[in-house]
């Protein structure tokens, strides 16, 4: 693959998840409890758990996608990138199966999304793109020396 291509495919992916992240940050910063909520629907945490984890997980949403966007610490990032739409892969995917009623929360703590089969397939898009993310720098800083 041409090195030129390679640049020009992580940039495409550090910038849309790095814009993905950090839109989908900001509301659930600011709604902490409304968030807690819909973390604690999935039957995955405890209430109190629920509520640490919707005050940290948007953080760590806006800063990895600052830094993807700025393009610093990119092993780093990406890969916790990759980790965190793994995750959401498998909590979307488990409260499908449980047959669970309840919205995604994945971007809007309003959402009226139910979770559906489209919704799996949509995470499982986010985590691919992550994953070739992390391949891309990897065999980047490896071979390229960018």
């Amino acid at each position: 693959m041409n090195r030129l291509w390679i640049k020009w495919i992580c940039r495409v992916l550090r910038f849309g998840f790095g814009g993905l992240l950090v839109f989908a940050s900001f509301e659930k910063i600011l709604h902490p409890y409304e968030f807690a909520i819909i973390i604690e629907n999935y039957r995955v945490l405890g209430s109190g758990l629920s509520r640490w984890i919707a005050v940290w997980i948007p953080c760590l949403e806006l800063v990895v996608g600052l830094l993807l966007i700025l393009g610093v610490w990119l092993d780093a990032v990406s890969f916790m990138n990759a980790g965190l739409m793994f995750v959401f892969f498998i909590l979307v995917t488990q409260a499908y199966f449980r047959h669970l009623d309840i919205y995604c929360g994945c971007f809007s703590v309003d959402s009226s999304e139910p979770i559906s089969f489209v919704k799996i397939l949509e995470n499982a898009g986010y985590l691919c793109g992550g994953i070739l993310l992390v391949c891309l720098i990897r065999w980047k800083r490896i071979f390229i020396r960018a």
